[in-house]
C-alpha cells in the first residue's frame, strides 16, 4: 500500500495506538509514510500496520486451487508445494474451529517499509509459477461485493489477478454495487461452465441467493 498508515489517519486513533507523530507539540493529522525514502519512519513513526493484502489474496485463490487439485488444503500455505510456495507462520494462521485461514497483520518499520510500497505485488515466498501439467487450468467465478470499495478494487482484485496466472486459474471477476445481491447473482447465469466459485456476499445471511443458483 502506498500510504503506510492506512488504518490510523486521525489524531485520536494515532494517539491511542501510540503511532502519533508530533510537530510543535501537536499530533499531525496528515498521512505519514507517503514518501518513498521512508524518512517519516526514520524520524520515529512506528506501529504502522499492514493488512498483508498480498497474503489475503493468495489464500483466497490457493484454497480453491488445492480443492480443485484434490490435495491437502494446507499445500502451498503452511506446507511447501511442488513449486516451492510456502508461507511462514508469522504471516498467517489457521483456525480449525472456523475452518478458516487468516492473514496476520505485521508492523511496517524502517527496515521493511520497501516491501509494502507496491500494494499489488505478489508476496515473494508464494509467487512461484505452478506447472500446467500438474495443475491444469481451471475456470473460476469470483465476485467482489462492492466494486466501488477502494481497497477491494485497487488492491485486492489486482492482487488476485496477479496470482491467478501463477496458480493456473482462469477467473471471471464480477464486481457488485455493494447494495443488492441481485446485482451479482444476475451475472451467474451458467454455473456449469465453472469449476469453482469464490463468493463475497453483500449480506452474510444471503447464502441461499447463491446456493439456489448453484443447485440448478
Amino acid at each position: 500500500m502506498r500510504c503506510l498508515d492506512s488504518i490510523a489517519r486521525t489524531r485520536g486513533v494515532r494517539k491511542a495506538l501510540d503511532t502519533a507523530v508530533e510537530e510543535n507539540g501537536a499530533i499531525k493529522a496528515d498521512a505519514v509514510g507517503m514518501n518513498a525514502d521512508g524518512s517519516a519512519i526514520a524520524d520515529g513513526y512506528g506501529g504502522t500496520i499492514s493488512q498483508h493484502a498480498d497474503v489475503q489474496a493468495y489464500l483466497t485463490l490457493r484454497v480453491l486451487r488445492n480443492a480443485l487439485d484434490g490435495v491437502d488444503i494446507d499445500t502451498g500455505i503452511g506446507t511447501a508445494d511442488d513449486a516451492g510456495n510456502v508461507l511462514s507462520d508469522d504471516v498467517f494462521k489457521y483456525v480449525d474451529s472456523e475452518r478458516s485461514y487468516y492473514a496476520l497483520n505485521v508492523a511496517v518499520t524502517a527496515d521493511n517499509y520497501n516491501d509494502f510500497m507496491d500494494a499489488t505485488k505478489p508476496y515473494a515466498p508464494v509467487a512461484n509459477q505452478l506447472s500446467a501439467d500438474s495443475h491444469p487450468t481451471k475456470n473460476v467465478w469470483l465476485n467482489i461485493y462492492n466494486s466501488a470499495d477502494n481497497f477491494l478494487s485497487a488492491t485486492y482484485q489486482p492482487l488476485l489477478q496477479n496470482y491467478d496466472d501463477l496458480l493456473n486459474l482462469k477467473v471471471e471477476y464480477i464486481g457488485g454495487d455493494g447494495q443488492t445481491e441481485a446485482n451479482i447473482t444476475n451475472r451467474l447465469s451458467n454455473p456449469s461452465q465453472y469449476d469453482a466459485f469464490a463468493i463475497n456476499m453483500v449480506k452474510t445471511d444471503n447464502a441461499a441467493s447463491y446456493t439456489g443458483l448453484l443447485n440448478q
